[in-house]
């Protein structure tokens, strides 16, 4: 592989997984999470054809992954809209919010119980996606899940997860101008490759190669291996309203150019007068279209991370309430 640097324009796409018959959903799941539980969600997802998140590829039936990106996100929001009575009318929902909250666990643990089929039982398999239906998946495109990190030095090694990729010749993107070249994967779903030498900062990270341009919507942080990430220690309050200011504690904050990246919202340009601490208004367009009015007080888990220059912090949740 070799580095160049260019100019490049580019489309959006993003996958994600499948169903399993016996889990347990006991935590609240979302965006940039991992773990066992966020496959099994893929599972159920991809059990019902009206909910799959990738016909092909990562993301595809039996192809589950342990990363909740955009496009499980967005599976979950169509199963959320499905069985609205029960997920969303309860909490004055008019519209999925992608967050894998309690009542969605209960649905979808419902679900499980009913679907799961004992041993010897005759089962029937899912249709197959007709030739007619145009998709991203069925036309082969490029799209990038998400990097094994998010932040680090020129010189280390990274994979890049996703689909479409080419056996050889696939050009990796730092930006439109940073890129590294014929770059190989042995499967179509990861390239590995290391870290190009430029400069320190943030770099959109996406990927072209003879199937076309992926999403351009993940990101990595090139540091110079010596300045500390950033921190987040606190948020206060735990609980805030939309308009609501919520100040964030912490270390390795910058004057300037910080952003705060969540499963809703990117908040960006945010400044830190001591490095330590820095605060932010909720914006009032947040949900706002998921919510009906109601008497009822109901409040969902925000995650924000900060990401600046220096790298990417740790996760930190506050109760946002609708």
């Amino acid at each position: 592989m070799k580095l160049r640097t260019f100019f490049c324009v580019i489309l959006c796409v993003v996958p994600a997984s499948l169903f399993a018959a016996t889990a347990e959903f006991t935590r609240t799941l979302h965006s940039g999470m991992r773990g066992e539980d966020v496959r099994a969600m893929q599972k159920m997802l991809n059990a019902d054809p009206g909910t799959r998140i990738a016909l092909s590829g990562i993301g595809s039936l039996g192809n589950e992954s342990d990363y909740f990106g955009p496009a499980t996100k967005r599976a979950l929001i169509k199963f959320q809209e499905k069985y609205s009575a029960e997920i969303l009318a309860p909490l004055g929902l008019v519209s999925g919010t992608g967050i894998f909250g309690a009542n969605t666990r209960a649905k979808a643990v419902a679900l499980l119980n009913v679907v799961s089929v004992p041993k010897g039982a005759a089962t029937t398999q899912a249709p197959a996606s007709t030739p007619t239906q145009k998709t991203e998946e069925q036309k082969g495109e490029v799209f990038v899940m998400f990097p094994s990190q998010y932040s680090g030095k020129a010189g280390a090694t990274i994979t890049i997860s996703g689909a479409g990729f080419t056996k050889t010749d696939n050009t990796i993107y730092f930006g439109d101008w940073h890129a590294v070249e014929k770059a190989s994967s042995w499967n179509g779903q990861e390239i590995t490759f290391k870290i190009p030498a430029i400069p320190k900062g943030i770099y959109s990270l996406f990927i072209k190669n003879a199937r076309g341009e992926s999403n351009k919507d993940q990101f990595f942080v090139v540091t110079d291996g010596v300045t500390p990430e950033p921190k987040i220690e606190s948020l206060n309050p735990a609980r805030v309203a939309r308009g609501g200011a919520v100040t964030i504690k912490g270390t390795g904050f910058l004057a300037i150019g910080n952003t705060l990246r969540t499963g809703i919202k990117i908040i960006e340009n945010i400044s830190s007068a001591d490095g330590m601490s820095l605060s932010f208004i909720v914006p009032l367009d947040t949900l706002v279209a998921a919510t009906s009015p109601s008497s009822k007080k109901i409040s969902i888990p925000i995650w924000v991370y900060l990401v600046n220059e220096n790298g990417v912090s740790n996760g930190k949740s506050f109760d946002l309430e609708l």
